[in-house]
């Protein structure tokens, strides 16, 4: 896969190629059946496969936020590489891009870009005002002479599949439900910074973690998770939250990693969130809460048996 940082005026003009369009937050199972689209598309006409990304979310331009996301862009490169794609466009959303008419994008993918399938959702708009959607790009399409796929809403069990909507479940703890909507584990990356030290003088150390990307948090509570530092894998359980029995008075992200000892502080490190096993309590003393650890140790050990 190779990435290409774009601007309005590249013209690169590629092979033929066939793109996916979208904001892609999470790249959840709807996303992913734009990729197998995409990949059909190859195999049928031998275009080679692009996915378009905006570098920042094109909501948090417009509105001068910045809004909690499933992934940042370079989680969304790393993910993509799993996908079989052959080119990665990226472009960083300005202001002349989200003044942008339907009609100047789509002549950019095709006369600058040499686009001859696009694919998209349903639901997909774009452009200025959102005033563009799938109606206008089958029409413009046409009328080139090129040639597009609207790829319609799937959904689970009944369930609507949107970021907004796997927002929501991580926020409301609902990681097991998340994974099936992902494809995989919901995760946050940051660096192990020092923290209160009382995890190791209560037998169960932690490596804290500092994110910089504003990632959607789960939930407060304590998580079975699964901790990855140096591209090992490392079962783990975790805490989000002000840790009551302290009376912190920051939310701190805490993982214990199992039958690890090794100094990790000023390493980045991905946490997956597996199972929400129990909300923060505030325990009497510190022996009930060393006791409660145990159990909570104790739990995620037999769910690891079960995942072997």
């Amino acid at each position: 896969m190779e990435h290409f940082k774009l601007n309005l005026e590249s013209d690169f003009k590629f092979d033929n190629i066939v793109v996916a369009l979208g904001n892609f937050d999470g790249f959840h199972i709807g996303h992913q059946s734009l990729i197998s689209e995409l990949n059909n598309i190859k195999i049928k006409k031998g275009y080679k496969t692009v996915v378009f990304l905006f570098e920042s979310h094109t909501k948090d331009f417009i509105f001068n936020q910045s809004s909690s996301r499933i992934m940042s862009f370079y989680d969304k490169l790393k993910r993509l590489e799993s996908f079989n794609i052959d080119y990665v466009f990226s472009i960083e959303f300005s202001e002349k891009i989200k003044n942008l008419t339907p009609l100047e994008f789509l002549e950019f993918l095709t006369e600058n870009l040499n686009v001859k399938h696009i694919v998209v959702g349903s639901d997909y708009r774009f452009a200025k005002n959102r005033g563009g959607n799938t109606d206008f790009i089958k029409s413009y399409m046409n009328n080139k002479n090129l040639s597009c796929t609207i790829v319609d809403k799937i959904s689970l069990d009944n369930m609507e599949i949107s970021s907004t909507k796997i927002i929501e479940y991580i926020r409301n703890g609902n990681v097991e439900l998340v994974k099936d909507l992902l494809g995989n584990f919901y995760s946050i990356k940051g660096k192990v910074v020092s923290g209160f030290q009382r995890g190791r003088n209560l037998g169960f150390p932690t490596a804290n973690l500092d994110i910089s990307f504003n990632y959607v948090i789960p939930k407060e509570g304590v998580y079975f998770t699964k901790t990855i530092v140096d591209e090992k894998e490392l079962y783990s359980f975790s805490s989000i939250g002000y840790n009551p029995t302290f009376d912190n008075k920051k939310s701190t992200i805490e993982s214990h990693i199992f039958d690890f000892d090794e100094d990790i502080y000023g390493k980045d490190i991905e946490l997956c969130f597996l199972k929400r096993l129990r909300d923060n309590i505030k325990f009497n003393s510190v022996d009930e809460l060393i006791e409660q650890l145990k159990k909570d140790e104790i739990i995620c050990r037999e769910l690891i048996k079960n995942i072997k």
